[in-house]
């Protein structure tokens, strides 16, 4: 059963909920309820993120929680992208050394993240409460907000933090607008569909396992990415050593891809794309060691667009009460979302929460002897937020459209030799590797 009342409201217990929720309670704010949508059970097939970055390294190190992951991780110390030519670009993260205390990047399950996380908040004296899902929010005024779940049950709370996805109730109940920030309006059954799946190969995979892989291919990109393996047993990746995450996009004209693809499904595609190192034909002087797919241990579809909220910041004020006020304030992929290209998503909505943590408490101190002055705390860290998301967006942009570029047919082919000796430069390997990282973006 919820409780009735509470300062801070959450909704949403994924990684970006629960680091807000961490944060707070590791400051010594304990007035929180934190809900989630989905069954405890579910969360193994819910999880798509994998790369941690330095930048949210440093942000989970404020609360205890980044050693406790690094040691359920891979550190990653290099990504290498091809082309059908061969190698193209190797991307360094040892280069941040001297920059940051983590010069790599960590690939951890999310549901290991999330169980860190709470974890964490447990041992804080806060649990989650699951699955109440919401269905109404209404400003109470002097009740404060009042969140309605689907069970019938409310809490009324003066803070709500949306952090429960790209599809948020909270946004959408108070009817914000979602859209992508540079006007691109994608129509229906025309959206570019990328499918993911975590997997084992037999024979093993010889990708090292320390590495992240990527190609460039005609109309295409491939990811490949080591997966540890989890200490819990009901997690997808508990019973293998050597999981590798892979990814693709589906050509328009194959139409939509399943919601959960199967091996067969991948293993077409693979064998489509021409992968040296991942096919599955006969032996030949390119493919000397043929692999097909072995497991699939979760997989899953989604469209790559980029869409961000008209505001994250949302303030109530009572006429008669200028010295109160109910706030509802949106983070992770309630508040932004983009391509997965580089894998900023969770990072950047682990940071969101993070930082507002503190903002919340000043607002709570700060309100009731003055209310413009706790105010104009959210407002400029929802500001800071906004352009952080956008500089996000614009990257996995340049990112998408750097691949899409170096994959195309033509003249562009020819620009390999080019490609690889402006990104061996000392100074441009450095800035990609601090825009990846997320010291740049904090």
């Amino acid at each position: 059963m919820l409780p009735n009342q509470t300062t801070i409201l959450i909704v949403g217990a994924g990684p970006t909920g629960l680091a807000a929720a961490v944060t707070l309670a590791h400051q010594g704010f304990r007035d929180i309820v934190i809900v989630d949508g989905a069954d405890r059970n579910s969360r193994p097939q819910s999880s798509r993120a994998l790369a941690v970055h330095a930048a949210t390294l440093e942000a989970l190190d404020t609360i205890g929680c980044a050693e406790p992951l690094i040691a359920l991780g891979i550190r990653a110390t290099a990504s290498h992208i091809y082309n059908g030519d061969g190698p193209l670009v190797n991307v360094d993260f040892t280069s941040l050394v001297g920059q940051t205390r983590f010069p790599f990047v960590l690939l951890v399950s999310q549901y290991s993240t999330e169980r860190v996380l709470e974890a964490k908040l447990e041992e804080l004296g806060i649990n989650v409460y699951r699955p109440y899902k919401l269905s109404g929010l209404e400003d109470g005024g002097e009740e404060g907000l009042i969140a309605t779940f689907e069970s019938g049950e409310t809490v009324k709370a003066n803070y709500v933090v949306g952090a429960d996805g790209a599809r948020s109730a909270v946004r959408s109940l108070n009817k914000v607008g979602f859209a992508d920030p540079d006007g691109e309006v994608i129509e229906e059954g025309n959206e570019v569909q990328m499918v993911m799946a975590d997997v084992t190969f037999t024979p093993t995979s010889s990708l090292v396992r320390e590495e992240i892989y990527g190609c460039s291919l005609l109309n295409n990109f491939f990811v490949g990415i080591p997966v540890p393996r989890s200490p819990w047993p009901e997690a997808n990746d508990h019973l293998d050593d050597d999981i590798l995450r892979i990814g693709f996009l589906v050509p328009k004209e194959d139409g939509p891809p399943p919601p959960a693809p199967p091996a067969e499904f991948f293993q077409k595609h693979l064998d489509r794309l021409n992968l040296s190192f991942l096919h599955s034909q006969d032996s030949t002087p390119d493919n000397p060691q043929p692999v097909k797919i072995d497991k699939l241990l979760w997989s899953t579809r989604f469209r790559v667009h980029a869409a961000i909220a008209d505001k994250s910041l949302i303030l109530f004020h009572s006429q008669d009460q200028q010295n109160t006020s109910r706030v509802v304030f949106l983070v992770g992929d309630a508040a932004h979302i983009h391509s997965p290209v580089g894998g900023q998503g969770m990072n950047l909505g682990i940071r969101d929460a993070i930082g507002l943590a503190p903002e919340l408490k000043k607002h709570i101190e700060l309100v009731a002897q003055d209310p413009q002055r706790a105010d104009k705390v959210l407002e400029e860290y929802a500001e800071l937020r906004h352009t952080r998301a956008l500089n996000t967006i614009r990257l996995t942009k340049r990112s998408m459209s750097a691949v899409s570029f170096i994959g195309s047919a033509g003249w562009a082919k020819y620009l390999s030799w080019a490609i690889k000796l402006i990104a061996g430069l000392p100074f441009v390997q450095g800035n990609m590797v601090y825009q990846m990282s997320g010291l740049g973006n904090r």
